[in-house]
């Protein structure tokens, strides 16, 4: 699947789904974007993060290629021929693209990382480093798990519960709720991006879990997905 906010720019971009199987697997990520648009697609060209509910956020170097940077949760660059991926089963995939300084970036937006600022911090190094202004940032968030489903485990709830992040809490049938999406688009607001170059693929990861993997749903019915936590992977590139 392609995001709708990328259709008319020149960039690499996509999430897998779950027909493909689990993108854990890195050939099988090449194999993915190989059959869809992207022919010429090698092992080098693919820059994989950690992903380990962090904020941090590495800009790629030349060198870069072909590698899982640790310790990260976002990837930015500005090379040609370079594709950042991320994984995710139930948290946001975030794409974004500066359209004026050709700069793209790969976020895994999971609730520790977002409620760390993740998303601001991204926005301020793509300025800091590439000078972009927000107002030509386009974002697509990707699949996850919404608010429908995303209920918090006591133990997050009472680490929350006393912060800024409450207001995204939401209550029924005696269970605490919690809204990632709105999280994440108050955010990108906050950071200047403009609400038109937003473009959420509306799609609930829980709901829909037989196209995309998630894992809120595996773990109430482990047999649904004959691989042991499946990823899928969202993935931009210049």
């Amino acid at each position: 699947m392609q995001f709708k906010i990328f259709e008319n720019e020149n960039v690499v971009q996509g999430i897998s789904e779950a027909s493909f199987g689990s993108m854990k697997n890195h050939q099988r990520a090449i194999r993915f974007l190989k059959s869809s648009d992207y022919k010429n697609i090698k092992p080098k060209n693919l820059i994989w993060a950690e992903q380990v509910f962090s904020n941090k956020i590495h800009v790629c170097k030349k060198e870069d290629g072909g590698k899982k940077i640790k310790g990260v949760d976002g990837l930015i660059s500005n090379l040609p021929n370079q594709v950042l991926a991320i994984l995710t089963a139930d948290c946001l995939p975030i794409l974004m693209y500066d359209k004026k300084k050709k700069v793209v970036a790969a976020l895994h937006g999971g609730r520790e990382c977002l409620t760390k600022g993740t998303l601001e911090k991204a926005v301020e190094k793509m300025k800091k480093k590439f000078k972009s202004q927000s107002k030509d940032i386009l974002v697509a968030i990707g699949p996850h798990i919404r608010v429908c489903h995303y209920w918090l485990r006591e133990k997050t709830y009472q680490k929350l519960k006393e912060t800024k992040f409450k207001k995204y809490f939401l209550k029924k049938k005696g269970k605490i709720y919690f809204n990632l999406t709105k999280l994440a688009v108050s955010q990108l607001l906050k950071s200047g991006v403009k609400k038109e170059n937003i473009g959420d693929c509306k799609i609930c990861t829980y709901c829909h879990y037989k196209k995309f993997f998630s894992f809120r749903k595996s773990e109430e019915k482990p047999e649904i997905y004959p691989e042991k936590k499946p990823r899928l992977a969202s993935f931009i590139g210049l």
